[in-house]
């Protein structure tokens, strides 16, 4: 809804020279603002766009008198803090009413999970085991042959007696024939016997036979037996307990606090995109990185704060704490 949207309102305190940031999140404590403050310049986004109000001129200090605005809302969702001005105020420090959100706290309690109750109980029966051995095959006598034992031995037999041959030799170097035929050397050479390896198997033990017992064959069973008898036994199961946390409210939220602000005059470019990237590095989407202190910016400090639990509705010390930013 348009109503809903967030815009940021910049107060500039004549009486103290200084200017102050307010962020509106659609509640209506600005209009009683507006009525106790009728000195104050109101920085308008819509009016005047997203560039930053020049600080106020300064003028004598008066207290401001109550006016009647030409368009005031009647109801406040919280009353303000009572007191037109924060008390314990610095110099040079600026403050404005914040928005704290409502605060809780987590106390343990121990309640029934699950009540008392009784329930039968069976004890099973015991068992105990016994063994029969049964008897799958009876022994008998075999006879079992003893081979026979050889004896193996091995000798060269010749089979090619030795002979010689005719070789044709180097051409003689000294032939002084013409003819190469004349000078046709041939050699008469040895050609040795020729043997091979026989391998001769000779009995030396015949074979005999011998009588072997096998013995039974035979199957251990293993045999189940009852030796105590199952029963019933009625049991009370006792009650059980669980710890729970419940939230409890210590403390309503409202336009109810003041709370140190950054100053107008300190909101430069340098800080806008120190704060823009630090929403991004929190999980929040700001906008583009222009270094402008636009909508999507407001809106993701708003939601920043709301996250965490941080006074709502301008630059307080404790978000821009919370978001590392000096």
């Amino acid at each position: 809804m348009k109503n809903l949207l967030l815009i940021v309102s910049l107060l500039v305190f004549s009486t103290a020279m200084r200017a102050q940031i307010f962020i509106n999140t659609g509640n209506e404590n600005l209009e009683k603002y507006k009525q106790e403050n009728p000195n104050i310049n109101i920085y308008d986004e819509s009016k005047q766009g997203n560039q930053p109000p020049k600080e106020a001129p300064k003028a004598a200090e008066t207290a401001p008198t109550a006016t009647t605005p030409q368009s005031a809302t009647q109801h406040l969702t919280t009353p303000p803090v009572d007191g037109d001005y924060p008390p314990n105020a610095e110099p040079g420090k600026c403050y404005a009413r914040c928005l704290t959100q409502d605060q809780f706290e987590f106390k343990e309690e121990q309640v029934i999970d699950k009540p008392a109750y009784f329930k039968t109980e069976v004890t099973p029966a015991v068992y105990g085991t016994d063994f029969d051995t049964i008897v799958l095959k009876k022994s008998y006598i075999k006879k079992v042959e003893i081979p026979a034992e050889y004896d193996v031995t091995t000798e060269d037999v010749q089979v090619k007696a030795a002979t010689t041959k005719w070789q044709k030799g180097k051409a003689d170097a000294s032939c002084l024939s013409a003819n190469p035929a004349d000078c046709q050397v041939w050699c008469l050479v040895e050609v040795p016997a020729v043997f091979k390896k026989v391998t001769k198997k000779t009995l030396k033990t015949p074979a005999t036979y011998r009588e072997e017992v096998v013995p039974a064959v035979t199957k251990v069973v293993e045999k189940k037996i009852v030796v105590e008898a199952a029963k019933t036994n009625k049991v009370e199961v006792p009650a059980t307990y669980k710890t729970v946390m419940n939230k409890v409210l210590v403390k309503k939220g409202g336009f109810q606090e003041w709370r140190e602000v950054l100053c107008a005059d300190k909101l430069n470019e340098q800080r806008i995109l120190a704060i823009q990237k630090s929403l991004k590095a929190e999980g929040y989407d700001p906008g583009p990185f222009d270094n402008i202190f636009g909508t999507k910016t407001k809106e993701a400090l708003i939601k920043f704060q709301q996250d965490k639990g941080l006074p709502v509705g301008n630059l307080n010390m404790e978000t821009l704490k919370s978001l590392g930013i000096k």
